[in-house]
């Protein structure tokens, strides 16, 4: 527009802090002194790497020619720098480093970048009725401010007499910088707003650090009811502000969420602004991680069952002699705290979230409800020990919902594919059959997860459904560092008739198991109809061992068979004697 008849070329020069850029094709090229011809392909871009102290302290100056190469006109434009600048922790190091690059782009494994955000699911304020995210305002006792080793090897804060008390709470949160600077004369007339997509606004919630009289408090900027937030006194320097999360990756939800500081023109106070310049950062909420059985144990927790015939004292004080053994911590659930519901490992599972400068364990609840149903929200749930759960529509239940339906594999590598973290294991019907299945929610939360990327296997010919009852992993030194235990009919029968072959057969089994006759080896051996049952179990584990050696990538060297037999009840299968669980 500024250009005037009968030009041909124009040059460009600039104050000292612009670098000017010429955009145009290989072919297009400068006169001999520096001019260039007004080719509508060519784009002249400039930057500015140093904020303005004043309004219009830098100037960008366009001369332009005609044929004879007389100067016929001079447009001048003139510029202010400000700088804003959302930041997190995109190099997932612990700290928040300024003008990092591709923000708003996330990538997974150990050279992928993007912030990591944890939900805030522990319950650190003391007589809080919930998890922390369901806290509006952060109420905390705070503590004291310390070094602290962690795994990435930074400290996760610096030792000082002078450093504030920071409330426990914002530990679990990520924190976000904003930046911005620039002449207050550029302030005074324009916006910059901290927002929020509404579609993952009610996944987040966002606390304002304000120091007031050196006692900072932490004001509720973003979240479930609020979308945007304007920031007071821009242009003065870094705001920091703590996100906490405050749902975990599900169905419809992949995890990720994103925010944006936008620099607004606004023309009169109650107009709405234009955009000039916007910054975005994008954050994946932390998923939930289960923990293989092959990893050293740091606490057992066991119920207690002192009442009745069915008491389990003579098991309590072997698990007590082997758990000091093994250095390891014992949890003991009184019969009041489980309502005399022994099976712990039916209604919880253990895991964690994992972000660069925090680390806790959750415990998943599952929707089975039976005496254990309030034990790990109110025992289990506190500080810096997580909370989840998920509740099918109606609380329809099956079996299948029951935690021993619900494992997880160490460590695998399929087909070239690195699971790291391993692989969840679910029971199931054939994926062609109609039965019972854990219920959709609990299915749908695992899958959301993705990290362990979840198998479903075969466990609806049992009774109880559960695929702890004829699987699990054991550690080892060689190989892939562990072997799979399979219960197994065949290798039953084998030992069986090894022993009938030494003259063992009337060796008396069942001896101490309440409800079974006594039985010996040439009558089990003998009962062709309990053969006819355990060659049909055999079919179904032999169903899984070849789903397990596709989908974790094993070998017959890495599966153990274990002597087990079953039993047909109305066409499912019972354990003859304790099994693998």
């Amino acid at each position: 527009r500024s250009t005037p008849r009968g030009a041909t070329s124009f040059d460009v020069h600039a104050t000292s802090a612009v670098t000017v850029h010429m955009i145009h094709s290989p072919t297009t090229q400068p006169t001999i002194n520096s001019r260039w011809p007004l080719d509508p392909d060519i784009e002249v871009a400039v930057t500015i790497d140093v904020t303005s102290r004043t309004v219009n302290d830098n100037k960008v100056k366009i001369s332009y020619y005609g044929r004879e190469g007389n100067e016929l006109a001079v447009a001048w434009l003139y510029l202010t720098c400000v700088e804003i600048s959302l930041d997190v922790d995109v190099s997932r190091s612990g700290r928040v480093k300024s003008k990092g690059k591709d923000k708003a782009k996330w990538t997974w494994g150990p050279d992928g970048q993007g912030a990591v955000l944890l939900v805030n699911c522990d319950r650190d304020s003391p007589g809080a009725g919930g998890t922390d995210s369901g806290q509006v305002d952060i109420r905390t006792p705070a503590g004291r401010v310390g070094s602290r080793g962690s795994p990435w090897g930074f400290p996760t804060s610096i030792p000082s007499l002078h450093v504030p008390r920071v409330p426990a709470d914002l530990q679990d949160m990520s924190v976000m910088l904003l930046r911005t600077q620039g002449p207050s004369a550029i302030f005074a007339e324009c916006q910059v707003v901290l927002h929020v997509p509404e579609t993952d606004a009610d996944k987040v919630r966002v606390f304002h650090a304000i120091r007031d009289d050196f006692q900072p408090h932490y004001k509720p900027v973003l979240g479930p009811d609020k979308l945007s937030y304007v920031l007071d006194h821009a242009g003065h320097g870094e705001n920091t502000f703590y996100v906490e999360g405050l749902a975990f990756p599900d169905r419809g939800f992949s995890g990720l969420v994103s925010f944006s500081a936008s620099l607004l023109e606004v023309p009169h106070k109650n107009a709405p602004g234009t955009p000039i310049f916007t910054d975005t950062v994008v954050f994946r909420v932390a998923p939930w991680i289960m923990t293989p059985n092959t990893q050293q144990p740091l606490e057992v927790f066991v119920c207690s069952i002192k009442q009745g015939l069915d008491s389990n004292e003579a098991f309590m004080e072997g698990l007590r002699v082997l758990l000091k053994k093994a250095n390891c911590k014992l949890t003991v659930c009184s019969e009041q705290d489980t309502r005399s519901d022994r099976w712990i490992q039916d209604e919880l599972e253990f895991g964690y979230v994992e972000a660069p400068h925090k680390t806790f364990p959750v415990v998943f609840d599952s929707p089975r409800n039976r005496g254990l149903k309030d034990f790990a929200f109110k025992k289990i749930l506190g500080p810096d020990f997580g909370y989840v759960t998920r509740e099918p529509p109606g609380n329809y239940v099956t079996s299948l919902d029951s935690f021993g339906n619900l494992d997880v594999s160490p460590p695998v590598t399929v087909r070239g594919k690195e699971y790291p973290l391993g692989r969840i294991l679910i029971g199931s019907p054939l994926p062609w059959a109609s039965g019972r299945r854990m219920s959709k929610a609990v299915r749908d939360f695992l899958y959301a997860q993705k990290v362990q990327a979840p198998v479903e296997v075969y466990s609806e010919w049992l009774s109880v459904g559960h695929v702890d009852e004829f699987l699990t992993f054991v550690p080892a030194f060689d190989r892939k560092g562990f072997r799979l235990l399979l219960a197994s009919p065949n290798a039953c029968y084998k030992l069986f008739q090894e022993k009938q072959r030494q003259g063992h057969g009337e060796a008396t089994q069942f001896i101490g198991l309440k409800g079974s006759e006594r039985r010996s080896i040439d009558e089990i051996l003998a009962d062709e109809s309990l053969r006819s049952d355990n060659r049909h179990v055999q079919r179904c584990i032999d169903w899984n061992r070849d789903l397990l050696k596709q989908e974790l990538g094993l070998s017959e060297q890495d599966i153990i068979d274990i002597p087990q037999l079953f039993i047909l009840t109305e066409s499912r299968a019972d354990a003859l004697f304790p099994d693998m669980v």
